[in-house]
């Protein structure tokens, strides 16, 4: 292939300086049989019956290119986590009657559900499902059936209303107006999972009515549910008294805020040990116009404190951002966040949510852990994504020793209050009343 020049160096045998040459390098030995012109038709038709008698019989090519119509594709219809039945209602509040906290306490959460066994890789494993899973196919049956049992023994309407909260989905009224269903739904709405194990019934309430009557005075929606609803995701009752295992209920609950108030813009998901202390602050001016969030975008920010690899983007438009979260100065914050309610932000929390991340053993804080490993191998989601100071929508409670710094800290007049970090149930609610009996001094507008 390669000759000797003049000069004494190496020089292709085939090309320009070779008037018998084509091409700078020479053609694959097949090719020159295939450039023969008497050849080349002959083979075009033998490749030609061999693909219509190979593909035929099965992909039926001619009928698909040729016909005058092709099949839709049709998704199955969207559904609560647990049941196909729905629940209606025209209320923007949207919460499980507390007052069964005491009678859910009573019951156990056990018997609040069904256990299965199923094998995985050939090995007995014990399962959770929901109560729903025994419904009666005819919503009407189902009803009545549930009407006598509530009549006749308050648990088991505590039960019922338990099992029920799932299907329960916002519809707007029907009526006269000529505006668009969309323009119906609340711009923007409250989640929160409560725990009916954690907390008492009288501090379950302070957390519920917070979030309505900031919504009252925003005209914003709420969605609650009790975090021990799900377990059938979770699989394992354990779950719940681990910390990091159940900050997953934020996502889960989440997903089923968007698909509850499938026409809402904006959700924001504040954690159950959290107050919104500035009810005259209304979110969607205060942080969610693209002007005012770009202002507080924290851009070229590690996602791993203090000098991470992986940054939030320099050059992030705030009009693009479908994502808001905080960060303390361990890790990305999860406990009070703001998703945009399109196919980017459905996409995003579905990969957030999938059962990859929840399996995955070696994330140390959960879904904190998963969301920055998915922000640091997804340059899309990244890009979707803003980190926001801590104080905009989650100050910290300030703990004995806990050494953050005061950029982090609650002071009177911001807009959150959240305390996170507490270690049990009696220190969690004796701080809720600290700030709840701050909340009842401060003057509404």
């Amino acid at each position: 292939m390669f000759g000797v020049g003049k000069s004494g160096t190496f020089k292709p045998k085939y090309g320009k300086n070779n008037p018998s040459s084509t091409s700078f390098l020479p053609l694959p030995a097949t090719f020159h049989q295939i450039n023969r012109k008497k050849r080349l038709p002959l083979i075009l038709i033998v490749l030609f019956i061999i693909w219509y008698i190979f593909f035929n019989s099965f992909l039926s090519p001619f009928s698909y290119l040729f016909s005058k119509s092709i099949s839709k594709i049709h998704y199955p219809q969207a559904h609560p986590l647990t049941s196909t039945q729905l629940i209606e209602t025209s209320s923007k509040y949207i919460y499980p009657p507390i007052e069964h906290a005491p009678l859910l306490k009573q019951l156990t959460t056990r018997k609040l559900f069904i256990e299965h066994t199923y094998k995985e890789n050939g090995i007995d494993k014990t399962g959770i499902k929901s109560l729903n899973f025994l419904d009666d196919p005819h919503e009407n049956l189902q009803k009545a059936k549930e009407k006598e049992e509530n009549d006749n023994l308050p648990l088991n309407a505590a039960k019922n209303y338990f099992k029920n909260q799932d299907k329960i989905v916002f519809k707007p009224k029907s009526g006269s107006s000529s505006s668009s269903s969309s323009s119906k739904y609340p711009e923007l709405v409250i989640v929160t999972a409560v725990d009916f194990n954690k907390y008492s019934l009288d501090g379950l309430t302070k957390i519920v009515q917070n979030r309505v009557d900031y919504a009252h005075l925003q005209n914003y929606g709420v969605y609650v549910r009790w975090s021990e609803e799900f377990l059938p995701i979770l699989n394992n009752f354990q779950y719940l008294e681990d910390k990091e295992r159940a900050k997953w209920i934020r996502v889960y609950c989440m997903k089923a805020a968007m698909f509850a108030f499938p026409k809402t813009k904006w959700f924001w998901y504040l954690d159950e040990n959290g107050l919104i202390m500035n009810m005259n602050i209304n979110i969607h001016d205060y942080m969610l116009k693209p002007e005012i969030l770009n202002s507080i975008m924290l851009r070229d920010l590690p996602l791993i404190p203090p000098d991470g690899i992986i940054k939030t983007y320099k050059n992030a438009r705030a009009d693009s951002i479908r994502f808001i979260l905080t960060q303390s100065n361990q890790k990305i914050e999860t406990n009070s966040f703001l998703m945009k309610n399109d196919y980017i932000g459905k996409s995003m929390i579905d990969i957030w949510g999938d059962n990859l991340f929840f399996q995955y053993p070696n994330f140390p804080y959960g879904p904190d852990s998963a969301l920055t490993h998915i922000l640091q191998w997804h340059p899309f989601i990244l890009s979707k994504t803003t980190i926001v100071p801590i104080k905009t929508i989650a100050a910290s409670h300030k703990f004995k020793d806990n050494g953050l710094p005061g950029n982090l800290i609650y002071e009177d007049g911001d807009f959150v209050a959240q305390w996170s970090d507490c270690n049990n149930p009696t220190e969690c609610e004796n701080i809720l009343n600290i700030y709840y009996n701050k909340l009842k001094k401060t003057p509404k507008s």
